[in-house]
């Protein structure tokens, strides 16, 4: 069986190349092109087959092509989402109801109270949501464009566009803040981006000088009102009506201002659109005239020249040669592309020249190609490729990063610059970055780069690190992938964005904003809800042991590291539905903890905390867990000791009942017997009244309170009746002391005597009147103490 045989196709001619070949016959370069699988003719597989007996395989499924014309690239087969632009391949209808959209979109509460939400747009930009929406009482529909939250669109820009005629622009009704969401109101076009035209394949020659007519003085508008637009593409030029032909221009959030000249700015761009001079970071009005030289010409072939290209082989395009126009079968509007198409911008036509070609001006010279743009002084070679200016070198070097480390390493470039171009300021940057130690040579290849050219798109170690390469790498590390977010991580150790957000890249900005201060709030976070953790968290269950603080001297929550954080930074950064179902389920969570740890309210409510704070929440839910078990098992052992306590309290109960009903069962009360019976009884109110104290709720713990209180009635009456024997007790010592029976007795010896013996009877029943008065109660009251003993 023979091998697989791979080429590379030119993306000039078409023509096919083995493997190791580098450059086309037609002169293109190949270093950047990928290999694809030699297709055999249809013939000689049918013989192959047959020769060999083997049954054809059935057709394997080809590989998805990204259905977005802004992307249009292929994805290995059984891909859902698009590896590239991490947007779904298939249009998936109703994948989400109407009504539950709905239900997770919200109106700031300045558009809330006037209008309600018709329906969103299935495509969300990164910074923003589009909703279609109408007056409450009902009305025209409006385009509300909600900014996410954090994000504000540059107020001069907007000062800037509103002055702009508004034939030229789109409506903006009102832009405003609220609850912390920037917000603007804008006009509906209901025909649609002139994307949505160009579907129907290569427009007539007279749509397109229409479309030129109308472009012109919109992009002259924008320049006059000092700005660029940077981004013009097919999407952000809306189509108000078809007849008469109307379009408008919008999406000016990359816009820059520009009150000189030129403007050094980032890199913001759709790169089929954007212009060569774009690479240097310096552009000016007429790069936003190359994007709509770009429209016309993807519109006159019915295909973007750039289809189906990598970024590496557009960058190369783009810094080695001119647009192919010989597909314009109109020689008119081959003219007006050309001028447009000019890659010097001070040679590219403007708006003038657009009016004067609309008009058949025939005076109007052909444009010619003019390389004016000064050059190395001897070309530099990477590898198979000859780059003869520094945007060229700088995007040789992204495409072929290994060979710029190596020169970097080994003093090559400095040598180069030093002797052969005679670059003081690339030989002052490369002393710089020498002497930095602390920097990679990954990172001094990349700064160099930057220097050379410092609109190149986003680069890493030969891999794109765009918005939607990221977005693909977090996808995946999501899923468990270790070398997506090692990959993640590295970006962020590094510090790349920031050294391309340093350098005016755009794109690298938002992400920095996102994912950068994304990090930074959630180590804010971390410390505020640790510090909550450790000061109303129990360190451990009661009676438990605290294994950490025992093995390494501190029972710390660990932070988790940043390699494992990464995917999910992105994700809230860049998926509302993601940081949606985080939010519902953090809900979810908090509550049923809440039960066991009551203080967990003090965190606040997930609903209305931001990505960073959720994701520290998420993160601390295990240590949360463990802090409600820990709670739960403090409060199981806190139920069973007053449990315990309890049956000890009504067993002490008993043990008093048992003791008083054992003392009252005497005869005779004695002193001894009424003072321990005294005792009991105030050892069983204190009980009572400890018992009662308590506050405790509990049926078990009630039960035994009413099983102690029903005997409080016959044991206060026990008390009282012996505090009254005590006292008459008190009391009868006087009456009945030997004094007093010493008297009676000489009263009884000297009445007869000196008296008549007569009165010797009432003496004696007067004695024993008196005694019987002293005696009888405290009879009475023992045997009622005795009675009640049995009561017990």
């Amino acid at each position: 069986m023979a091998l697989a045989e791979y080429i590379r196709r030119c993306p000039s001619c078409g023509a096919e190349n083995a493997s190791e070949v580098m450059r086309c016959a037609c002169g293109a370069l190949l270093a950047g092109v990928d290999l694809e699988l030699k297709q055999e003719p249809k013939d000689a597989v049918a013989a192959t087959n047959a020769a060999t007996d083997i049954e054809p395989p059935a057709d394997t499924e080809p590989a998805p092509i990204c259905r977005f014309p802004d992307c249009a690239q292929p994805n290995p087969p059984h891909s859902v989402n698009c590896v590239y632009c991490n947007r779904p391949l298939k249009a998936e209808a109703a994948l989400t109801p109407a009504d539950e959209m709905r239900s997770l979109m919200r109106l700031p509460s300045k558009l809330a109270e006037r209008y309600r939400i018709v329906r969103s747009f299935p495509a969300r930009g990164a910074e923003a949501e589009l909703l279609l929406v109408e007056r409450l009482e009902g009305g025209p529909t409006l385009m509300a464009k909600i900014y996410r939250h954090g994000i504000q669109p540059v107020r001069e820009v907007l000062a800037r566009v509103l002055k702009m005629p508004p034939e030229h622009r789109v409506r903006v009704y009102e832009a405003d803040v609220s609850d912390g969401y920037a917000y603007e109101l804008m006009e509906y076009c209901a025909p649609g981006a002139w994307r949505e035209q160009m579907k129907s394949g290569p427009q007539p020659a007279e749509t397109l000088a229409r479309l030129a007519k109308e472009m012109a003085p919109a992009l002259a508008a924008v320049h006059a009102a000092g700005l660029v637009h940077r981004d013009l593409k097919p999407e952000n030029i809306l189509v108000r009506s078809l007849e008469p032909f109307d379009v408008v221009l919008t999406d000016f959030s990359v816009s820059s201002v520009i009150d000189a000249t030129q403007c050094f700015t980032g890199t913001a761009r759709t790169l089929s659109y954007a212009s060569p001079e774009s690479l240097s970071g310096v552009i000016d009005g007429k790069a936003d005239y190359w994007s709509l030289g770009m429209i016309l010409l993807e519109g006159a072939l019915g295909v973007h020249p750039f289809a189906g290209l990598s970024e590496p082989v557009i960058l190369h395009h783009l810094t080695t040669r001119g647009m192919d126009l010989s597909g314009v079968a109109d020689a008119n509007l081959r003219k007006l592309l050309a001028g447009l198409l000019l890659r010097d911008p001070g040679q590219r036509w403007g708006e003038a020249e657009i009016a004067r070609w609309l008009a058949g001006d025939g005076s109007l010279a052909e444009p010619i190609e003019q390389f004016s743009a000064a050059g190395f002084a001897q070309p530099y070679l990477v590898g198979e490729e000859v780059c003869h200016t520094a945007e060229q070198l700088a995007v040789a070097f992204a495409q072929h990063w290994n060979e710029g480390v190596a020169d970097m390493a080994n003093g090559q470039l400095l040598a180069w610059f030093r002797d052969v171009q005679k670059d003081q300021n690339a030989v002052r940057l490369l002393l710089e970055l020498r002497q930095d130690r602390q920097a990679s040579v990954h990172v001094q290849l990349l700064k160099l780069i930057l220097h050379l050219a410092s609109g190149v798109p986003l680069a890493w170690r030969g891999e794109s690190v765009n918005t939607q390469a990221i977005l693909s790498h977090a996808n995946v590390a999501l899923q468990g992938d270790r070398d997506a977010a090692w990959w993640l991580n590295n970006l962020y150790q590094h510090r790349v964005l920031e050294i391309f957000a340093r350098a005016g890249n755009q794109e690298a900005e938002n992400l920095v904003q996102k994912w950068y201060v994304a990090a930074q709030r959630f180590n804010h976070a971390w410390d505020v809800m640790q510090a909550l953790l450790h000061r109303r968290a129990p360190a451990h269950a009661e009676g438990g042991v605290d294994v950490d603080a025992m093995l390494f001297g501190n029972s710390s929550i660990f932070q988790p590291q940043l390699p494992d954080m990464h995917a999910q930074l992105l994700a809230l950064a860049f998926d509302v539905k993601w940081t949606e179902r985080l939010r519902q389920r953090l809900t979810g969570e908090i509550m049923a903890l809440a039960a066991d740890c009551p203080w967990l309210a003090e965190i606040g409510d997930p609903q209305q905390m931001d990505g960073a704070t959720l994701l520290v929440i998420d993160a601390l839910l295990p240590d949360m867990r463990n802090a409600a078990g820990r709670q739960a098992k403090a409060r199981e052992n806190a139920q069973q000791a007053e449990r315990r306590e309890g049956q000890r309290m009504r067993q002490q109960g008993s043990a008093i009942i048992a003791a008083l009903r054992e003392l009252t069962a005497s005869r005779m009360a004695t002193p001894t017997v009424c003072d321990e019976i005294h005792r009991l009884t105030a050892e069983y109110h204190e009980l009572l009244t400890q018992a009662r104290s308590k506050g405790n709720m509990d049926a078990a713990w009630q039960e035994m309170i009413r099983h102690l209180a029903r005997y409080r009635k016959d044991i206060d009456r026990l008390r009282q009746l012996v505090d009254e024997l005590a006292e008459r007790r008190a009391a009868n010592e006087g009456w009945l002391s030997r004094e007093s029976f010493g008297l009676v007795a000489l009263v009884a010896l000297f009445v007869p005597i000196f008296v008549n013996i007569r009165l010797l009877p009432l003496i004696l029943a007067g004695t024993v009147g008196l005694v019987g008065w002293r005696l009888l109660p405290n009879w009475f009251r023992m045997r009622e103490i005795r009675n009640l003993g049995k009561a017990l």
